[in-house]
């Protein structure tokens, strides 16, 4: 007969054997690797990724690579193996599949179809670099030539000016260069022109001056110069208004004045210079010149007929 198991014993191997058997199945197939499924890499870049903030999307790429241990999976030319000899998958693949992920989830839609043919993040990467690199450096020259030759219309206001500015020198950082303070401002300055020469002088005495101050500055001396016009332009209209007034006053003076002027000149026109004027009729002498011939008058026939009666 079968010897049979004490009371407690036969529970206490039951429950060795289960939980060996718990850790089995709840051991990963990689246990010393743990993937960041967790992390959303969306959120820390809020533009997406195209031709002309490529140099900046690839430092900040980098970086995050780099916290998470996963740098070398971009650098790695052979494609790792999709499955374990268990059937489990590779953790090669994993991390690789991860960062190509990664790098299609920044993409702007554009970059996501050039990003089609590529199966791993190191293809992936080595098209970025291969059709965004050049386009980078060359847009790079084009926003620096943008910012030097910067040149304030007569119908922009200062405000428009300076966020055109500004938009142009933020585009130049997304494509990876830097342009300090100091030398942006001086080509902001220079599209000013002369109008704003005062705001030089300032500058001049304050060089060490930011942007958002120099904003400030800006749109004071633009509101300066508005009530400066403003000023000028209303004694201009105060001297055009005094003309028509004096000629009212001189309409209203009484009229004998000028009949008087009008009179005596009438006189010493005619005494002063109708006497050198020849062929026309004197006024103050009541006679004839002496070389115009006499006109014969016609007399109506009537009074040819009475004068010869009589």
């Amino acid at each position: 007969m079968a010897e049979t198991p004490k009371s407690g014993e036969s529970s206490n191997i039951d429950i060795s054997k289960l939980i060996s058997e718990m850790s089995k199945l709840s051991s990963p197939s990689f246990p010393s690797y743990h993937l960041p499924t967790s992390f959303n890499i969306s959120s820390l870049f809020t533009v997406p990724m195209d031709r002309t903030n490529y140099a900046s999307w690839k430092s900040q790429f980098e970086d995050i690579l780099e916290m998470h241990g996963l740098t070398a999976v971009i650098n790695n030319d052979t494609k790792p193996p999709k499955m374990q000899e268990d059937g489990s998958v590779h953790p090669e693949f994993a991390k690789d599949k991860l960062v190509l992920s990664w790098i299609k989830a920044t993409s702007s839609s554009s970059i996501k179809t050039l990003l089609i043919p590529c199966t791993t993040a190191n293809q992936a990467w080595k098209m970025l670099a291969k059709h965004l690199s050049p386009l980078a450096s060359t847009r790079i020259r084009i926003l620096r030539d943008q910012i030097r030759t910067l040149k304030k219309d007569n119908d922009t206001i200062v405000a428009d000016y300076l966020n055109y500015a500004k938009s142009l020198v933020d585009s130049l950082v997304q494509s990876g260069a830097t342009m300090d303070d100091d030398e942006f401002i001086s080509y902001i300055l220079d599209g000013l022109g002369l109008e704003y020469k005062e705001l030089a002088t300032t500058l001049h005495l304050h060089p060490n001056i930011n942007f958002d101050q120099f904003y400030d500055l800006a749109l004071r001396e633009e509101h300066l110069q508005k009530r400066m016009s403003l000023t000028l332009t209303t004694g201009v209209a105060m001297a055009a208004d005094r003309v028509p007034n004096e000629r009212n006053f001189n309409s209203k003076l009484p009229s004998h004045n000028h009949t008087n002027f009008r009179r005596n000149r009438g006189r010493n026109w005619n005494q002063g210079r109708g006497t050198r004027r020849t062929g026309q009729w004197e006024q103050t002498q009541k006679i004839w010149p002496s070389n115009q011939p006499s006109q014969h008058r016609e007399w109506p026939s009537n009074q040819h007929s009475q004068y010869r009666e009589s």
